[in-house]
């Protein structure tokens, strides 16, 4: 009877150790990480190491696709040198369909079962001058993948293909 219950007393440890083993592995490190984060109903994963720029975010507002204005909210983030950007567009007179996100540019492609529209936007380096200054704005290369989702416009930009991938959620 004291072995049964001894080895009964083991299997008992065993368990609260393997729980105790599995609970403090980080097993979303193992399977790509990230924090899940909701923009206007709409689920994202923001990988591990990006923080979110609240300076530069700017949660709502107004901007106009093929002439029809969206209100629209987005959040930034940032890691060293690399960028994401999430923003969810809405406009209850007017659904986004993938014709919406077409029109935003960009070629057909699928990531995670999403269907939409890719596109990778080169270097661009614009100067113009005002009044006795010339003023020289750069933007670095970045991408942008735009698709509708319950009757909103999508668009996830990020400063590297593989960040669009890890946020798009289908």
């Amino acid at each position: 009877m004291n072995k049964k219950l001894f080895a009964i007393l083991i299997v008992a440890i065993l368990a609260i150790v393997s729980i105790g083993a599995v609970n403090a592995f980080d097993l979303g490190s193992l399977l790509g990480g990230g924090n899940t984060v909701t923009v206007d109903g709409v689920n994202f994963n923001v990988p591990d190491g990006f923080e979110e720029v609240v300076r530069n975010t700017t949660t709502k507002y107004n901007k106009t696709v093929d002439n029809i204005a969206y209100f629209s909210e987005i959040k930034n983030y940032k890691k060293d040198n690399d960028t994401l950007s999430l923003s969810v567009s809405k406009n209850p007179s007017h659904k986004a369909t993938d014709d919406t996100a077409r029109h935003y540019g960009g070629n057909s492609e699928t990531i995670n079962g999403v269907a939409g529209y890719l596109e990778y936007h080169p270097q661009n380096v614009t100067r113009f001058v005002s009044g006795n200054y010339i003023y020289t704005i750069t933007t670095y290369p970045y991408y942008t993948f735009a698709y509708a989702k319950d009757d909103k416009l999508v668009v996830v930009s990020a400063s590297e293909k593989e960040f669009i991938s890890d946020a798009v959620k289908a």
